[in-house]
Order: structure tokens, then sequence, then C-alpha cells
């Protein structure tokens, strides 16, 4: 087999998983196959909902300002339902679909299709990313001789270009190879994951035959006061949910009975969904001429409690989690599963990790995935106009609720649950990672989670009392401390497969809190130092970026007087002026917060985030034998 045939990564799927996972391997020079069946990216329905934490890992690689200014915010979210007095809907409330102050974005829409652009356009301009459209496997194996070896082309797999819908094969894309070679290959394809069915792997759950949805896009022509806000409108007919879209469309969930949705099925006619929406919205009208797409689904919630085989084989997105569109989190999971893995992969294959921490990503990701899956069947017994789930053993949370009689008062109580789930920790805000291999412990060394981690790289989380370990970081305004201009902290975080080393410094005006700092940075720079090699390395994979953020006035500090580490020389580009903050008050609101929001001890400490903005340790200024010992536990073990 010829070189050209060989990559490092072959992903399977060209959806919103397989780009993110894509856009990885471009960011840092992954030679990649991505297969996709489809002749092009999407280009109507699917998935349209964006979480706070996907746009803030989209605008990592710098794609998230761009699609947050094509997106439609979901500001309010209205609930309606039957009126004793009139027969008709009423308006019941207007609350916020989001929780201010936990990201810099909120939860918005905009078509899948879309977004695949974008990552489609991100991907085009690096050339170690290929894409084979019209292009389906047909078989692979991993060989057994290679297969402890991660250096080695273990898995081989055979392609085939797709057949068009004629079943004629398609002459207008690049031909697939017969076969191609992998180190890794990633299945992003679907819920009828070929990855997957080939690994003997199955979904496990049910659907509720019972419980039908149809989905229409339209642009409506309606007298329906909220056509333009989130609405869940529960009425004796049925139940509806209203999803406004960018420009003038608009998503509408409509449930449906099994007589109707097997009506829908027999010739997939829009009319019969607009017919019963028509009966639900009254008194009030809508109409359509425009339905650029529609479709009918059954609720259900399914997951594979195996993400990967043998640490080169892996799962994501839903291949390995299925579940209702109500929440929108489908392609938000899908997306963070992959961005989870991504930096992982390329560690590796670049030789800054041992594949041992590719284990991680089952562990780490696996919970989320359970946890989805619960949080959607209660998403669904709050909008479903009957009791959903009569046939499934009800979960803990759902069970405490029908204790609770203050619940039977309020027809919506379990739904406004929900909703204020979806808006905090169901929007991958609070996703937080376990104690592990990446990941430190805080608290008693005698823990029997953390038997296997030594205790002299316990993180001191009471340092900063607010940075949750295993956890995003929270974002804040810092101000540059070359020109005052104010920064989003987490803006300074780009994911490019290095780590973040954030040294908050405290008030370095104090002789001894600069002698503090001076020692730190001596120490991080010593040629014997373990990650002396990593820091603010020209390779960004594996490295580690050092930046100090200090409380002390900004005025009072010069740039010149501080370590190099803080400010690295380029010959090409002179001194870096963008890792020196200073978390005084500017010209800004909502500057000067930053040691509060984190609650930073005021002796300072250091805090390591991971590739992937969460946090992985927090020590004291003088731990830096702690920092060694943490990446000596996964550094490249030579084969």
């Amino acid at each position: 087999m010829t070189d050209q045939n060989c990559f490092d990564v072959v992903i399977v799927g060209a959806g919103p998983a397989g780009l993110i996972a894509a856009t990885w391997m471009a960011q840092t020079g992954i030679r990649t196959l991505v297969v996709e069946k489809k002749p092009i990216h999407t280009q109507a329905g699917h998935a349209d909902g964006l979480e706070s934490r996907t746009l803030e890992v989209l605008d990592s690689f710098g794609l998230g300002e761009r699609i947050w200014a094509e997106t439609n915010r979901t500001i309010e979210v209205c609930l309606w339902s039957t009126s004793s007095l009139h027969g008709g809907i009423s308006r019941d409330s207007v609350q916020a679909n989001c929780t201010p102050g936990l990201s810099r974005f909120q939860e918005a829409t905009l078509g899948q299709g879309r977004i695949e652009e974008h990552l489609l356009q991100f991907v085009g301009r690096h050339p170690n990313v290929h894409i084979l459209w019209d292009t389906v496997p047909t078989s692979f194996i991993i060989h057994n001789h290679l297969e402890g070896l991660s250096s080695q082309h273990a898995i081989e797999m055979h392609l085939t270009t797709a057949k068009s819908k004629n079943g004629v094969l398609s002459s207008e894309k690049t031909p697939a190879p017969a076969s191609v070679r992998a180190k890794y290959l990633v299945g992003c394809d679907g819920a009828h994951s070929w990855v997957r069915q080939q690994l003997g792997l199955r979904l496990e759950g049910c659907s509720r035959e019972n419980c039908h949805w149809g989905v229409i896009d339209c642009v409506p022509v309606t007298n329906f006061p909220d056509i333009r806000k989130r609405c869940i409108i529960k009425s004796n007919v049925g139940s509806v949910m209203i999803i406004p879209r960018e420009d003038t469309l608009v998503r509408i969930y409509i449930e449906l009975s099994p007589a109707t949705a097997a009506q829908f099925r027999s010739n997939w006619y829009p009319s019969v969904l607009l017919t019963v929406l028509g009966d639900v919205l009254k008194p009030y009208y809508l109409v359509t001429s425009d339905i650029p797409w529609s479709t009918i689904y059954t609720v259900g919630q399914r997951i594979c409690h195996q993400f990967s085989v043998h640490d080169r084989v892996f799962l994501a997105g839903d291949a390995v989690h299925t579940h209702s569109p109500k929440a929108g989190q489908g392609m938000n999971v899908s997306m963070q599963d992959s961005y989870n893995l991504g930096w992982k992969l390329a560690s590796v294959l670049r030789g800054a990790a041992s594949p041992q921490i590719l284990r991680t990503y089952q562990e780490e990701r696996l919970p989320i995935a359970d946890r989805l899956i619960k949080f959607d069947r209660r998403m669904c017994r709050g909008i479903c106009s009957s009791r959903y789930g009569e046939d499934e053993e009800p979960d803990q949370h759902h069970q405490q609720q029908q204790a609770d009689p203050s619940h039977e008062k309020d027809k919506y109580s379990k739904l406004k649950d929900a909703l204020s789930e979806e808006n905090s920790s169901a929007a991958g805000l609070a996703a937080t990672y376990a104690p592990g291999l990446l990941v430190t412990p805080a608290g008693s060394p005698h823990s029997p989670l953390c038997l296997d981690i030594p205790s002299s790289i316990w993180s001191k989380s009471y340092l900063a009392q607010n940075i949750v370990l295993g956890r995003r970081l929270l974002d804040t305004l810092v101000l540059c401390q070359s020109d005052s201009r104010p920064w989003h902290l987490q803006q300074k975080l780009p994911s490019t497969g290095q780590w973040h080393l954030l040294v908050f410094g405290g008030d370095i005006t104090a002789s001894t809190q600069m002698a503090r700092v001076m020692d730190l940075a001596a120490s991080l720079s010593h040629p014997l130092s373990a990650v002396a090699g990593r820091i603010n390395a020209a390779d960004p994979v594996g490295s580690i970026a050092v930046y100090l953020v200090h409380s002390a006035p900004r005025l009072d500090v010069q740039l010149a007087d501080l370590p190099l580490i803080f400010r690295p020389l380029s010959e090409r580009t002179g001194y870096d002026y963008g890792r020196v903050f200073a978390d005084n008050k500017g010209y800004q609101d909502g500057t000067g917060r930053a040691y509060k929001v984190y609650g930073i001890a005021s002796e300072g400490c250091m805090v390591l985030l991971r590739p992937d903005q969460h946090c992985a340790y927090i020590g004291a200024l003088e731990d830096t034998p702690a920092l060694e010992a943490f990446f000596e536990r996964f550094t490249t073990v030579d084969e």
C-alpha cells in the first residue's frame, strides 16, 4: 500500500461530530481522511440548537463569533396551555431562556448545514485533511500484531464509492481508493453507525412506540404572538414546541397520535402536520407555503456503554447515544464528544503524550451521555401532553418529584425544572470530568476514588475556591498589562493542542509576592525541570503556554521587570504582549472581578488547564514538583 493511502486518523461521518474531530486534526497537522456517504454536506433540516458551551468550543477554533453572528438568540421561553375560559390556548408565563453570567454566549439556533459549512471552510484551509464524499466503508480489520504499537497503521479499511438513489455510481466525486490504512479510526456515523455495528456493539434502550413527533421547518404567516420566541404549548389536542430560527425560519415540533403518525409516514405530506398544528394553535392561525424540510421521529433514548475498542477505534455522537431533540442537546453533546477526543489523539500522534490518555475518553464522556439520557427523559415528560414513560422504571429525580405534592399543583413543574437544568448544567457549561489521569483530585488523599493518584499531586482547590477541577474555566474579563485592552480570559485559550498555565500572582508590587512569582518562573525554566521543554514551545501540541494574572495596580507594574516566561521573545514577532493581565477596573464594565469570580486566595496560585479548557490542577506557586509529576504520569514511553 502506498503512503498516499496511509493516514494517522480515518473519520467515518462528516456531520458535526466528525467535523469537530477533523477540525482538531486540521489544527494540529494530523494526516486525516474523512469518509462520508452523502454526496454533499447537510442542506436542510436536522439539528439547529447551539448551546453556550458549543459556541465556546467553536470560538476556541476562531469560529464562534462568526457563527454567533448568524444565529437567532432564543432569549425567552413562553409556556402556553388550553384556557378553561374559552377553550383555546393562552399564555401562562414568559421567562428567560438562559442563565446570565455563565458564558459570554447563550443558547441560539442555526441550521446544521451552516455550521457544517463553517467547519468545512476551516478544514479546507488545511491540506493535511482530505474528505471523500459519496464514499462508504465496506469492511475493516485491526491487525493484531500491530495493535499494541501506536506508531503503526494497525487498521485496514476497504472503501467503495456510494451509489446514488437511482443506483448509479457518482462520477462527480473523487473515486475512493480500494483500501486505506490508519493508526486510529473514529466513528461519527450516526445512530445507525456502521462502525459500531462492525465492532459488534449496540445501542441499549427503547423507543416509546406511542410517542411520535412531527417536525417542520417553515416560514410562517401567523397571528400567533410569540412566533419569534421559544414556545412550549400543552393543549387538549396535543403538545407543540416552537423554535425560532435564523432569518424568518421557524422549526415546529408537533406531537402526533399513532394514527396521525402512520398517516404522515404513508405519504410524507407536511399538510398532515399542519392540520394538527392548526388545531393546537386555536384561536390563532398559521399558514405557510415555504417548508424546506419535514420529518417524523419516535421518542426514545439509547446508549452504547462502550465508546472505544482497543484504544484504536472510537465512537462519538449519535453513534453512542440517541435521544429526542426536545432540548437541542444532540448536536451539542456530539460535538463535545469529539472535542474531548480530538486533542488526545493529536497529543499521542505528535508524541506529546502516551496512548494511555486515550482511555480517558470513555471515562470522561460516558457519564455525560448517561446524564444526557436521563435529562432527555425528564424533558420529554415535561413537554408531552400525556404521561411519558408509563412502561419504564422512573428515575430517582422523577420519583422525588412524584412524591412532592407541590409539584402536582403546577402542571408545568417538571418542565420548569427541566428548563432550569437545560440552561445550566445540561448546557455543557457544568460538565465535570472526574479525577483520573488528566484531572487531579482535591480533598483527602485517602479517598478510595483516587488511590492510584499520588498524594503529592493532589490539587489545593482552596486556593481557587470557585474553579472546579475537571470543569471548563469560567469566563471573565481581565485587562492586558501592556495596553489596558479588556479580554475575555477564555479568548486567550485557543484550541491548538496546547496546555495553559494561569499564574495568579496576587499583588506583585509586594516584594515577597514578586519573589514567589520570580522563583516560580525560574523553577519552570530550569534546564532540569521536567516541563521546561514544554514551556512556550514552538510546536503547540503538548506545550504549555504560561500567563500571569496579577491583582496589583496595573500602572505600578512594568512588563520589562517580569521574567521572560511571561513575555516570550520571538526573532520574527518580538515580545509577546498578550501573556500578562491585570485584575483591575478598566474602562469597560465587568473588569476587575477575576480574583473574586475565581475565588483566588491572597497568596495566589497556579491553575493548569488542559487543551480543552478543563481544569486539571490547582497548586501553590511553589508546587512546580507536583506540576512536573502530573505531566510525567502520561509522557510518551518508547515502544
